[in-house]
Formats: structure tokens, sequence, C-alpha cells
């Protein structure tokens, strides 16, 4: 039972990435085959993990209603926001527009998606906000760096930055959206790649160490 248990997912876990990891650079049809069936089968995986992700959704907001815990009116509008566009897409097809006019489901998505979506930036932004400041505390030299160019985007996307830079810095005969772009194509860039190769070695390390059972996580407690 412990070796059905354990062995069994181990072995189909290396055996389904080694002929993954293998089949990419391997130039076959059966290669190419091999693909395709994996993508057909990731796609039904990942529609019954998304119907379990709804279901335990839908349950824990239904515990907190019959509980009538803190904040339980708010659990009312993920039942009423899901019907509110669920429903509208099946009577409609999915289709926002019929003969240039809007369908319901249309109008559900203008009107209260969108709405929704605004509303929940607009509280992020307070936090963005909050971040931003903390960020920009200068303790130490990369802190100042990475002030001076926040300051510098900033000053570069409203009207009065331009009067500003040309009145202070005018002198350099660099405008500030030369400044801005100059960093945008070469210190950001930069940045971004040395972040997107530490992700790629990070994701590399933990896929070896789920293919040879290092990693195990995937299988529960026990």
């Amino acid at each position: 039972m412990k070796f059905i248990k354990k062995q069994i997912p181990l072995m189909i876990v290396m055996v389904v990435g080694l002929l993954t990891l293998a089949s990419y650079y391997v130039p076959n049809k059966h290669s190419v085959d091999y693909i395709e069936l994996l993508s057909k089968w990731e796609n039904i995986v990942m529609a019954f993990a998304f119907l379990l992700g709804l279901i335990s959704l839908f349950y824990s907001h239904y515990n907190k209603i019959s509980r009538k815990t803190d904040g339980w009116g708010y659990s009312l509008f993920v039942y009423i926001g899901f019907l509110g566009m669920v429903v509208p897409a099946m009577m409609n097809g999915g289709r926002q527009m019929v003969d240039g006019r809007l369908t319901m489901l249309g109008w559900s998505f203008n009107y209260i998606y969108n709405a929704l979506s605004a509303t929940m930036f607009a509280v992020l932004a307070f936090y963005i906000v909050s971040t931003a400041y903390r960020s920009f505390r200068i303790k130490s030299k990369q802190a100042f760096v990475l002030f001076l160019a926040a300051f510098v985007l900033i000053l570069g996307k409203v009207p009065l930055g331009q009067i500003i830079w040309d009145f202070l810095l005018g002198w350099t005969h660099a405008t500030v959206s030369e400044v801005i772009e100059w960093i945008m194509s070469v210190p950001a860039v930069a940045g971004k790649r040395g972040i997107m190769i530490g992700i790629s070695i990070g994701a590399i390390v933990t896929s070896l160490k789920i293919i040879f059972g290092i990693e195990r996580q995937y299988m529960g407690k026990d």
C-alpha cells in the first residue's frame, strides 16, 4: 500500500517529466504528437481544477453565510457576481454583441465587471502609494538610485514636469522624455533580464527536484 501511494506517483512524475523534457529537444513527429497530446490533457486537468476551485470557493462562502461570521454579507456578492456573469453568458452563447447591439452579457461585462475592476484597481492604488512611500525611503545608495529613477519617471508623466526639467536641467540639452526612454531601454531592461534569469534558474531547479522526487509537497502531508 505504501508503495502504491508513494512510489508509483513518483515514477509517473519522473517518466512524464523526462519524456516532456526530451520532447522539446528531439525533432521527431512522435515528439510533436506527444506534446500536443500532453497539451490536451493539461487543458482537461485545468478544467477540472477550475471546477474544483469553484466548488471550494462556493463551499467556503456558504459556510460564512450559514454561520453569520464577520463580513458574511460580502459572501453573498460572490454568488450574485457569479450568476450575474455566467447566466447571461449561457443565455447569449458567450456573445457580447449581436447585430451591433449589446447583449445581456455585454451589458453585464461593461457595467458590472468593468465597474468592479475599476473599483478594485482604485482600492489598490492606495496600497501602491503606501508601498512606494516605504520603498523610496533613502537608506542606502541603491535606494537613492531607485528614488532618482522613479522621480524622473514621475516628472516626465505630468505636464509640469517638462517645464521643471527645462528650468533646472535645460543646460544638459536633453529632454525628460529622452532620459525616460534611456532609463526604460537600458537600466530597466538590464534589471528585468536579471530577474528573468533568476526566475528561469529557479523554475529549472524546482522542475528537476519534482522530476527526481526530491520535492514531494504535491503528494500531500502523508
